[in-house]
């Protein structure tokens, strides 16, 4: 199963890459949101991790253009990437039509529990 991260972080892309690696996932790296965008238009995966806040399209729009493109990750699970707490923020998630949100610094058993919630991991075996 292919799992796509949106961050524009280099150090935040590695350990979620190296993360996602480690349980068993392959992984594409979006530096923003219009190369996110792009190829969840055209590459099928089990889920995103988007990050809220990115240059040249930040996440919320970004998902909002995978929610609205016809194609067959319209309904994929978006998971907020985001280390803003802040209450508002969760609202604007999911108003943008994000499913959920793990907060940063990332760790490990949060990750994996998030994608657990979200996609079937017995049907990638």
């Amino acid at each position: 199963m292919k799992i796509l991260v949106a961050e524009d972080d280099f150090a935040n892309q590695k350990v979620a890459s190296l993360f996602l690696k480690k349980l068993g996932y392959e992984v594409d790296i979006a530096e923003n949101g219009r190369q996110a965008f792009e190829l969840a238009t055209g590459n099928p995966y089990a889920l995103v991790f988007m990050d809220c806040q990115m240059p040249v399209m930040d996440g919320f729009e970004a998902t909002r253009k995978i929610r609205h493109q016809q194609g067959p990750n319209q309904k994929i699970p978006i998971i907020a990437l985001t280390a803003n707490v802040v209450c508002g923020v969760n609202g604007d998630c999911i108003d943008a039509g994000m499913n959920d949100i793990l907060n940063k610094p990332v760790q490990l058993e949060n990750m994996k529990q998030i994608i657990e919630q979200w996609i079937d991991v017995d049907a990638a075996d």
